[in-house]
């Protein structure tokens, strides 16, 4: 590059007087062509400029290749520098000092788009590191709820524990539906629970875990905070929990309370009352049933049928409601999941306009052969939907029966050749 030593001359031309240079002036400077004096007056000099590389793309997919294969701290060097560890920041310290920490991802190294949007891919399960998975959280939750399941998947009970705890309350629902060993969905429950106590856990999150809580066992339930009515009633009218949970929980609760005998407190425990036993079942007086709520007995899932034969027996007391022929509509629902151990002709003796009070539920419940004594008038009187699941049910109890007759006619048939090929070889 040509430099002026001179800051008036910026072209290096001697134009200080009013006239401009000649043409032929200006080819002899352009040509070197000048005299002595003018000569001096220009130097050369070489003007820095920088200038930015294109990254090499093979050496960028690399780098991608290596944190999908090696993590996400993967040694970036230099060939003209010395390795230096490029080392990214993240708020978990549990991160920071894995090495070998991995974020799942299905979208790494995929670029397809679909209606202007990315598409969701399963992360690949060969390079996930089992022990060292972390769950990022973006926008797209699509992408980040196929993420959690892959960890949920293929991960171990240490990558189940590092999900967040917000995520998993959010998405219980969607958990509770994998098919997924019982282990990690129980290992949820320290994942919100976090570092409280049970004892600390609020009836708003309890709400929000429903869906994985029949996956806790009793004496985890039983170290809940049983003073409070809202999660007191959220454990009695969950409807998977079986007889040993609702046990754990009505031990610990008879022990609290000194006075759960009493009407209030037996409407809140519900399903729980599975858990009672029942020569402490016996004590409560007959005119306490009468105050029972009429959805208590729709919760009691938990319930043998044992127990359930003992509180319709003691539902059916003259203090009580009495035997089947004097029942309104309001007693049969009020009767809810003990319509199932009722037997088929005091089905039958039953009001035909109180059978308008089984619902959809009761009528799931109540064996086909019991259901076969309903007469023609009672039927009348039962709901359109109650009406449908009766039909099926004895339809397809209808077709059982004709299928094991068929069987035993055959049997019949056989048995009887038999005899008689034994008996023409006895005459021969």
């Amino acid at each position: 590059m040509f430099g002026s030593l001179d800051d008036d001359d910026e072209y290096g031309l001697d134009c200080s007087g009013n006239e401009e240079p000649g043409k032929v002036q200006l080819q002899n400077k352009l040509t070197g062509n000048l005299p002595e004096a003018t000569t001096k007056r220009w130097s050369f000099r070489t003007i820095a400029v920088k200038t930015h590389a294109p990254k090499d793309p093979y050496e960028k997919y690399q780098h991608t290749l290596n944190q999908l294969l090696f993590g996400s701290k993967i040694e970036e060097r230099d060939d003209d520098e010395e390795a230096n560890i490029k080392k990214l920041s993240f708020e978990d310290p549990e991160v920071e000092s894995d090495p070998l920490a991995q974020f799942p991802s299905g979208s790494i190294m995929r670029a397809e788009v679909f209606q202007n949007k990315t598409s969701v891919h399963l992360p690949s399960f060969e390079f996930m590191h089992r022990g060292h998975l972390f769950l990022q959280i973006t926008n797209d939750y699509m992408q980040t709820a196929v993420n959690a399941f892959s960890i949920l998947l293929k991960g171990n009970l240490q990558d189940v524990l590092r999900l967040p705890a917000g995520y998993v309350l959010k998405s219980a629902k969607t958990i509770a539906m994998m098919k997924i060993a019982k282990e990690k969905l129980a290992a949820t429950w320290a994942v919100v629970k976090g570092n409280n106590l049970p004892i600390e856990i609020s009836s708003i999150v309890l709400e929000m875990y429903r869906p994985l809580f029949k996956y806790l066992n009793g004496k985890e339930m039983a170290r809940l905070n049983l003073s409070d009515e809202k999660i007191l009633t959220f454990i009695g009218t969950h409807s998977d929990l079986d007889r040993h949970q609702v046990g754990v929980v009505a031990s610990k609760y008879i022990r609290l309370n000194d006075r759960w005998m009493e009407p209030k407190y037996l409407n809140m425990m519900n399903n729980i009352l599975c858990g009672v036993p029942m020569t402490f079942m016996r004590k409560v007086p007959e005119s306490t049933f009468l105050q029972l709520t009429h959805q208590l007995f729709y919760h009691i899932r938990a319930c043998d049928p044992l127990q359930r034969r003992f509180y319709l027996a003691m539902m059916t007391k003259t203090q009580a409601l009495g035997k089947s022929y004097s029942w309104s509509a309001r007693d049969v629902s009020r009767l809810g999941l003990l319509l199932t151990e009722v037997e088929g002709p005091d089905l039958a003796a039953v009001n035909p306009e109180a059978m308008s009070g089984i619902t959809a539920q009761v009528m799931l419940e109540i064996p086909a052969a019991t259901l076969k004594h309903i007469t023609e008038m009672q039927l009348r009187y039962i709901e359109q939907k109650p009406l449908n699941i009766l039909a099926k049910k004895l339809r397809i109890h209808q077709d059982q029966e004709e299928i094991i007759n068929n069987g035993q006619c055959s049997m019949n048939l056989t048995v009887s050749l038999a005899v008689l090929i034994l008996l023409t070889q006895v005459i021969k």
